[in-house]
């Protein structure tokens, strides 16, 4: 009797094959942007070095954010190399007309202060190092900051890196509330900085039918390696909606609205097969990496020489960047996603300094995947990630 009622539950979860929100791989009219290609590149570069890094998340969204913020003060070849980059042919579209640009102002000038079941919070920064005059900064920047950014200057002492540390690191683990709270040390600053852009961004979705705790149990993960691990895996009795294209399968999984315009899921993808049930881990993934060592390998150099003169409508004076850093944070349990991220990016003025250096059969994810978190109608990329082992909170 028993198992007769196991059986007719099972027959409740329907898997819908449905190809029509595949995201960044069919029905776009043009290729993904670079900077979505930043958070391939560095679980791809560690696949070839035998996977040494473990866990992965990072958030294209929050760097895209960054270079936006760099863009506005260039000219001539970095300028547009910058909207290469970014996927953006002019300014007047990265400032408004993109449906990213869209969605960060949305999501910038309304967040909805953690109410309901859906919490998006977005936040930007700059410091100045103490050393500079408050005029220093363009009149015409600081109108970019206030009306696009939402946010304005202020300063820093990054000669006392403690000091620096500190502050910078507050701040992130207020807007990222305490998921965050250090994105840089002592060892990150050189106190040489001019300026410090930073971005932060905090995501915390409900899902429409959670999973339930009670159906939640210990599975076998199969790792790189060819060892196992034991983990702790979700199921539900609901409709589960999956696409198919190059080989994989993408199963999708819905976030609440709460009412709003803006759709959000997150997004899982194993190697194709015909799917009859649903499994995912739970997981967790806190990850910093060096993002200016993958932008430059991917072709966006000019904003990293110290020689290059075309970065002046910030201070007047041209500027290059030092170090790009991005820490990055997810869970993933029964009821939903809670997620946060901050970009750091350091700037020095050019001419103080140095001269440059030379699937199974079913959509089980007992095996390593990729996630990704999306705003399904702008296409804009929130977080992506590898998970290589679900009971291991890797930390690069």
């Amino acid at each position: 009797m028993a198992e007769a009622s196991r059986r007719n539950k099972k027959s409740k979860q329907n898997i819908i094959h449905d190809d029509s929100y595949l995201p960044l791989v069919k029905k776009q009219k043009k290729a993904a942007p670079k900077i979505t290609s930043v958070a391939t590149k560095v679980p791809l570069d560690d696949a070839l070095k035998g996977f040494t890094k473990g866990n992965f998340v990072c958030s294209p969204f929050s760097l895209e954010i960054l270079l936006g913020m760099l863009a506005f003060g260039a000219t001539g070849q970095t300028l547009e190399q910058l909207l290469e980059f970014l996927g953006h042919e002019t300014l007047d579209q990265l400032r408004s007309e993109s449906p990213t640009s869209k969605l960060f102002a949305q999501i910038l000038t309304n967040p909805n202060g953690g109410k309901g079941n859906l919490d998006i919070n977005l936040a930007n920064a700059i410091w100045l190092d103490k050393k500079l005059s408050p005029v220093c900064l363009l009149s015409s920047y600081k109108e970019v900051l206030n009306t696009v950014y939402n946010t304005k200057a202020r300063f820093a002492d990054f000669k006392n890196k403690p000091k620096a540390v500190r502050k910078i690191n507050a701040w992130a683990d207020k807007k990222t509330k305490g998921l965050i709270p250090t994105i840089v040390t002592e060892d990150d600053l050189t106190g040489e900085e001019d300026l410090v852009f930073a971005n932060a961004l905090y995501f915390k979705g409900i899902r429409s039918n959670p999973f339930k705790a009670n159906m939640t149990k210990k599975k076998k993960f199969k790792l790189i390696n060819g060892g196992k691990v034991l983990a702790p895996f979700m199921t539900n009795y609901e409709d589960f909606h999956y696409g198919s294209f190059s080989g994989y399968s993408m199963l999708k999984i819905p976030y609440e609205t709460n009412g709003q315009s803006n759709e959000f899921s997150i997004n899982f993808y194993l190697r194709e097969r015909k799917l009859d049930e649903v499994w995912i881990p739970k997981f967790k993934i806190t990850y910093k990496f060096e993002a200016h060592d993958v932008m430059k390998e991917m072709g966006l150099t000019l904003p990293f020489d110290p020689n290059n003169k075309e970065i002046t409508k910030i201070l007047g004076e041209w500027i290059y960047v030092s170090k790009v850093l991005q820490k990055s944070f997810i869970e993933v349990d029964e009821k939903g996603t809670e997620a946060a991220t901050v970009s750091l990016m350091s700037m020095r003025v050019g001419c103080r300094c140095p001269p440059p250096r030379p699937p199974p059969a079913s959509f089980v994810a007992d095996h390593p995947f990729m996630f990704m978190i999306r705003e399904d109608t702008s296409r804009a990329v929130f977080f992506i990630g590898v998970v290589l082992n679900p009971v291991e909170n890797s930390l690069a």
